[in-house]
Parts: structure tokens; C-alpha cells; sequence
């Protein structure tokens, strides 16, 4: 990690910033600054208004949503500022960049059928396969984030009691499916203990035995996109967002979705509304008490 990243690092966790909120700042400033090392040869610090403008063209055309577009952009400009403040910058090249108009777009989502598929492709007989179908099934059958799901610990996780406890920006205990109990308890019981050292709290880890990052779980996905043929990207907010519409699409509620996800707001679990198809008849005559 670039030199000015690190000290910028500190500073944000001097200012008692969430762990996830520092995370996703530093993860978008240290994907701008591999993209110009890479793209045009130069440091961070002497980054143009230009290299940032075609930046967020190439994120646009990748399908990066607008809201993802509009934090990195004011990851930029807070980095910039305190690299101005310091005096190792004498002008923010982000200033005069706007964020882009939200648009809500209908969430990705997977059909039930590609998620079946899906999970069926580990091969649970060995670490990488039983890792894998642990964390698939953990990110379908509960919505969390990524950044939650690198985070669980060994004692987050009660298999006895089929719940799991979530430390996130919304601190949570979920309920644990079935699939997603037996798949940990493969993972835990056959594989996990011949590659983590004591010292490795975390649940997942990669083949080293080193607690897995964003991008561990990154590669892995596209891995299975690929066995999987799909023709959309899979990532693990299309699988927070299938949680949430075969939930709805099921009977579920608004506020039941709310509390799983972790989400600020009904108004935010609406949003999921518009990819669901209620098998409306078949919800009337179970639920409605005069049909």
C-alpha cells in the first residue's frame, strides 16, 4: 500500500470512523491509485483532474452503480484534501468533480434456478470446495455484506443454536438455514483446522490459512461465474440482493427484510420491491383470513 494510503489510514481511524466505513474509503483510494500506476505510470500524488474523470468512465462502463461511483468519488476528495493539507498536493484535482445523479436501478438478482446451480458447483470434498460452499450458502441464506462476512469469527458462530452473530455497521444475530449450518460444519469440522493456526480467529481463510480478504472472495465468485456461464457479474451484493427478492417473493415482509439486512430503512428494503414477482393469488389465499 502507497506510503500516503497508510498515513491516510490512520488518520481515518483516528476520527473513530466505523471499521467498514475506513475499509470502503481506503479500498476505493487504493483502486484509483493501482489504476494510474498502471494506466499511465505515475504516483498518487500527481494525479489530474483528467485521470480521475477517465477513471470514472472506465467504473461506469465495468456497470459500477451510481452510488458506488459517487463514494469513490468523495473517497478522492477527502484523500486529496488531506494530501493538500499536508503540503503534498497544492491543489485537490477532485474538487470540482460532482457525483452523479442516483438513479435506482432494479437490483441484479439471480433466479432461484441459477442459485441452486450455483451451489451445487463446490466440490465439498476438499478445503477449497467445502470453504467455498460455506461462504456461498452463508451469502445467499443470510444477505450479509462482504465486509461482514470476512469479518466472522469462530465464536460468531453457535451451530448448536443455528444462529450466527453479524458485527457490522448493523450488529445483528441471524438465524443459520440448514444448508448454510451443515456446509459451516463441513468446512469447520474436515478442513478448516489442517490450515489455520491457533492464532486465526476468523471463520474463512484462504489456502495459506491466512484470514480471506475482499478480493480472496472476489476471485473466488468470478471462479464460479465462469463454471456457471452467467450472463451477469456475480458478486456478493447479487447474492445480498436474492436474499432479499426470494424472501419478498415468498411472503416475507418489509420490515423482516429490514432486520436481516441490516438496512437503515423500510424505504431502503423497497427498493427490492421492483424485481419481485408475487405469486399474488397464492399469498391472497394464504394470508388473507376471507377469501
Amino acid at each position: 500500500m502507497d506510503k500516503n494510503i497508510e498515513n491516510y489510514k490512520v488518520y481515518l481511524n483516528s476520527k473513530k470512523l466505523s471499521v467498514n466505513t475506513v475499509s470502503s474509503y481506503i479500498y476505493d483510494i487504493n483502486s484509483f491509485g493501482n489504476y494510474i500506476e498502471q494506466d499511465y505510470n505515475i504516483n498518487i500524488t500527481n494525479t489530474k483532474k483528467a485521470h480521475i474523470l477517465t477513471y470514472l468512465v472506465n467504473l461506469q462502463k465495468s456497470g459500477k452503480s451510481s452510488s458506488t461511483i459517487a463514494r469513490t468519488i468523495s473517497s478522492l476528495k477527502n484523500f486529496f484534501e488531506f494530501l493538500k493539507r499536508d503540503k503534498l498536493i497544492t491543489d485537490n484535482p477532485a474538487i470540482s468533480i460532482h457525483s452523479p445523479k442516483q438513479i435506482k436501478k432494479t437490483p441484479s438478482v439471480l433466479t432461484e434456478q441459477e442459485v441452486n446451480l450455483l451451489l451445487e458447483l463446490p466440490d465439498i470434498d476438499s478445503f477449497k470446495g467445502a470453504r467455498d460452499s460455506a461462504i456461498l450458502e452463508l451469502l445467499y441464506s443470510s444477505g450479509i455484506k462482504v465486509t461482514e462476512l470476512i469479518n466472522i469469527k469462530i465464536n460468531d458462530i453457535n451451530l448448536n443454536a443455528n444462529i450466527i452473530n453479524i458485527e457490522g455497521d448493523k450488529r445483528r444475530i441471524l438465524p443459520l438455514s440448514q444448508y448454510s449450518r451443515n456446509a459451516i460444519n463441513n468446512y469447520i469440522d474436515n478442513f478448516r483446522h489442517k490450515r489455520c493456526s491457533i492464532e486465526n480467529e476468523f471463520l474463512f481463510a484462504n489456502i495459506t490459512g491466512e484470514p480471506i480478504s475482499r478480493q480472496g472472495i472476489w476471485k473466488m465468485l468470478k471462479y464460479y461465474e465462469k463454471k456457471l456461464n452467467l450472463s451477469k457479474e456475480l458478486s456478493p451484493q447479487i447474492l445480498r440482493n436474492s436474499f432479499a427478492v426470494h424472501l419478498l417473493s415468498h411472503g416475507a415482509d418489509l420490515g423482516t427484510i429490514q432486520e436481516l439486512m441490516g438496512l437503515n430503512s423500510i424505504a431502503a428494503a423497497q427498493n427490492y420491491l421492483s424485481s419481485v414477482e408475487f405469486k399474488s393469488l397464492e399469498v391472497f389465499k394464504k394470508a388473507f383470513p376471507r377469501v
